[in-house]
């Protein structure tokens, strides 16, 4: 309870913090804009599908690529080894520094050493350590730590930045980004020169040359590993690649992805130490460079974890940060609140599972709203969510937990207190809407008043059977979208059913972490289908889509087939081409509509055109919203884990929608309906709220009376 109270209260420090807030939104925009100039000159997704090849191959030869480095690198004069946990790690580094008699050490950024506390450890024994990455050197003096993997200051603005160099180096800084680079410049130029050793980290390594591979923009990592007489790299398993070529091709989507450029100012090939043959063709080690290379390959959990098939893929990841900046939450709190001790962000999540422990993992799981928006940015595709989503289930619900899942899972006991609910609600109920409950339901101070319709069957009998799988908000909420449905699906011949004994899609508990309930609700939804033999499965929910089409069939691949069936409503209506058999015009085809993408819809269904397609034919012209679409904050269990981020979230939706001044706003799922309509009902806006098939039914039907 105490540590809920005190992380709630971190929450609350983060977002009324402006100073973040405002560096947050800087970096995250000014990221995005390069990402974006620099992919639409170059095929994006052929360098992500590449990448993720790569290194799913490596990962399944890891053992060997590590021999194969460790022996050519051995060949070309430096020194390998290799450590199972971080403390040997220290040991080592610090047996090396003693045996040199060195006093001065420079790094460059490294998370592996942030990830050993490497810093922290060889100060408390004596030795002077100076980071010389800029933003991890401000994080040094700031005896912060970092909050992003490659913008490790990101949390910090300008004027903060100016003032802590202005009080260390003894003069005024001006909060001028430029001038604040030459004084570091010129503060750390005598630091490379005095150093006895260097440190770093890797980027990549290199199995058929022994060839060490770092990325820099700064050039810091260049001078760290060539001017100090030796140079100590440390690095982790997961980053051994077979070939140059592996690697170029890796350097490319992880520069695009981390700092939107096609390539950074430095890339350096490192193997072994400096060496001339000059005179005489005689090999000399140690000319302008380091005499000595050490490199130390750390497990910390790695290899273990590369033995299971799914969460593998964490290994994968190119450590570029990218997804971050494109994570909505991230941009709401940072990653000292959205992160592990060392790692931020929800990849941040899955590394502190392996490099800490999975129990403290456990307290960020509920930090990740599933958006899956890093899924689709990752230059590797690293499946962070459904990771996350693994590793909760793994650990399974608490109590609290265990009770809601309840709910959604015992159906009988939804239906007693689902009724309980609808009569319970009317003291507080106002114009379909609930306000001032005595307990908190959403991130709002009102919702939805709750509805009980009974199903209406179609009216047609004769054409092919459609199952309308509802879930929870239509049932519950919204019997309009499953009245629209029924009335658009019906006019274009089809016979619709809605049976009662359909449940939950099981959302809800797959989310809390009750794998137990999930696969119970997708066998009382498979039995349904099985029963009615439907041609075609519909959904109005995109969540509801993903957990048919994708987590039904790991649950019970046997069934799979029913995956092929099931579709989208607007993506059905387009590929049926059932948009060219109607004349329907929009109630009001001069309005302003915006429409707002549903996150899964985007990121798990990858549809787009199909609900634009829609409104265009019945005479909408919708507006859609500037790259990159802003979540609405919903995200289901995660609006009720985290109100004050959700709130957050919708702030910056709102703040959208109020820019394009639309009359209609449409979208393709109900959570978004329930978070748009109450959000902007509590703003006390005229925008009407509508899911797409409710306009298209709308259309028809007006289409159909004119007829008349």
């Amino acid at each position: 309870m105490f540590s809920w109270l005190r992380q709630k209260k971190k929450i609350k420090k983060a977002l009324q913090n402006q100073s973040l807030q405002q560096a947050l939104a800087n970096a995250s925009s000014h990221h995005f804009q390069k990402f974006v100039a620099t992919t639409k000159e170059i095929n994006w997704s052929e360098y992500k599908k590449r990448a993720k090849a790569i290194k799913k191959e490596c990962l399944r030869k890891l053992p060997q690529l590590i021999q194969q480095f460790s022996r050519q690198a051995q060949q070309s004069g430096a020194k390998v080894y290799q450590v199972s946990t971080g403390s040997q790690a220290l040991s080592l580094i610090e047996k090396i520094l003693l045996q040199k008699n060195a006093k001065l050490i420079v790094k460059s950024k490294s998370m592996v050493t942030e990830e050993i506390n490497l810093r922290g450890y060889l100060q408390q024994k004596g030795f002077q350590v100076v980071e010389t990455d800029l933003g991890e050197w401000i994080i040094q003096l700031a005896g912060d730590r970092p909050s992003h993997l490659t913008a490790p200051a990101i949390h910090k603005r300008k004027e903060e930045i100016a003032s802590l160099l202005s009080h260390h180096l003894h003069q005024k800084i001006p909060a001028d980004p430029q001038l604040i680079v030459k004084a570091v410049r010129q503060e750390m130029r005598k630091f490379f020169i005095e150093a006895d050793v260097g440190i770093s980290g890797a980027n990549l390594a290199v199995a058929e040359s022994g060839t060490l591979v770092i990325i820099s923009n700064e050039g810091n990592a260049r001078l760290v590993t060539s001017l100090p007489p030796v140079h100590i790299a440390l690095i982790t398993v997961e980053k051994f690649v077979e070939t140059l070529e592996q690697a170029a091709s890796l350097i490319k989507a992880l520069t695009v992805a981390s700092s939107g450029l096609k390539l950074t100012s430095y890339v350096s090939f490192i193997t072994g130490p400096s060496r001339t043959t000059d005179i005489e063709k005689e090999l000399i080690i140690g000319a302008h460079g380091p005499q000595e290379v050490h490199i130390i390959i750390l497990d910390n959990g790695r290899l273990k974890i590369n033995q299971d098939k799914d969460l593998q893929q964490i290994l994968s990841c190119l450590k570029c940060g990218g997804c971050m900046l494109i994570c909505p939450v991230f941009q709401a709190v940072g990653g000292h609140i959205f992160g592990g001790p060392v790692y931020p962000g929800g990849i941040g999540v899955l590394l502190t599972a392996i490099t800490k422990s999975p129990q403290e993992a456990r307290r960020l799981f509920d930090f990740c709203s599933d958006c899956r928006k890093c899924e689709e940015f990752c230059p590797v595709s690293i499946p962070t969510s459904q990771l996350i989503l693994k590793l909760k289930s793994s650990k399974g619900p608490n109590m609290i937990e265990k009770s809601l899942s309840s709910f959604f899972s015992r159906k009988e006991l939804s239906k007693v207190l689902t009724r309980l609910f609808y009569f319970m609600q009317k003291p507080w109920e106002e114009n379909g809407y609930l306000k001032n409950l005595p307990f908190p339901l959403s991130s709002h101070k009102l919702m939805p008043a709750l509805k009980l319709k009974n199903h209406r069957l179609s009216k047609n009998q004769q054409g092919e059977k459609i199952y309308l799988f509802e879930g929870c908000l239509t049932r519950f909420f919204f019997p309009e979208i499953r009245e629209s449905v029924r009335r658009s699906l019906s006019h274009f011949g089809y016979r619709v059913i809605s049976p009662p004994e359909q449940s939950c899609c099981g959302a809800p508990s797959f989310h809390l972490g009750d794998i137990k309930a999930t696969k119970r609700l997708a066998r009382i939804n498979i039995e349904s289908w099985q029963k009615e033999n439907p041609a075609y499965i519909i959904t109005v929910c995109p969540t509801g889509n993903s957990m048919l089409t994708k987590i039904y069939p790991q649950l019970y691949p046997e069934f799979s087939s029913w995956a092929e069936k099931t579709f989208d409503f607007s993506q059905f209506v387009c590929q049926k081409a059932h948009l060219l058999q109607t004349k329907a015009k929009a109630l009001k085809p001069n309005s302003n509509l915006f429409y707002h993408y549903p996150c899964h819809y985007i990121n798990s269904l990858h549809l787009k055109e199909e609900p634009l397609k829609v409104l265009k034919a019945i005479g909408f012209f919708p507006q859609v919203e500037e790259e990159p679409l802003t979540c609405c904050g919903f995200s289901g269990v995660f609006s009720w884990k985290q109100p004050e981020i959700s709130a957050r979230l919708w702030q910056k939706k709102k703040d959208k929608i109020i820019k394009y001044n639309p009359s209609f706003i449409a979208t393709d799922c109900p959570g978004c309906l329930f978070q748009l309509r109450t959000g902007l009902h509590e703003a006390n806006s005229p925008i009407k709220i509508y899911h797409t098939a409710e306009l298209l039914a709308e259309a028809l039907n007006k289409d159909k009376r004119s007829d008349d």
